[in-house]
């Protein structure tokens, strides 16, 4: 059962593409807000995105581990007051307890049949071109959507000089 949920990896689609005055980078990264992915630029003029995707089925197991351990906690103190009561009150709270159990169980068990959603860390690395100006690069972050704009430097212009010779 846990081999058939192993979650794929998560790759995003990447679009690279230029024009006369701009090198582009446009990254596909659903479900992702831009405090979750990291954009770095090294020495060597690798531009490197990488991020990690949470998967939504970890969020719902966590969360119902979770809700498991208050319900025991909240058991044990129930337990605790209940040795207190009169015998006659203590059965009928015990039952109550573990009918309550019993709904949190069945409300928490959820079981999916396909996942096709990919999940996980992800590194993508990119060498930036010669002509491309790394002190202006622009990045924005939209419905999942990560966009790039590395402006191109102009070349220099060749001009006829004369030298002198001496």
């Amino acid at each position: 059962d846990d081999e058939f949920l192993k979650l794929v990896e998560f790759n995003p689609k990447i679009n690279l593409s230029e024009d006369e005055n701009n090198y582009y980078i446009h990254a596909d990264l659903p479900g992702m807000k831009k405090d979750q992915v990291k954009m770095e630029i090294n020495e060597d003029r690798i531009l490197t995105i990488s991020g990690e995707r949470k998967s939504i089925y970890d969020n719902y197991q966590n969360k119902s581990e979770n809700d498991e351990m208050e319900t025991e906690d909240i058991n044990e103190n129930n337990e605790t007051k209940e040795k207190q009561e009169t015998k006659e009150n203590e059965k009928t709270t015990e039952s109550e307890i573990k009918k309550n159990k019993n709904d949190n169980n069945n409300n928490n068990e959820r079981k999916y049949s396909i996942i096709e959603s990919s999940y996980g860390k992800f590194s993508r690395s990119f060498n930036i071109p010669e002509d491309a100006n790394l002190e202006n690069i622009q990045a924005k972050m939209e419905n999942g959507v990560l966009e790039v704009i590395i402006n191109k430097i102009e070349p220099p212009k060749n001009q006829n000089r004369t030298i002198q010779i001496q």
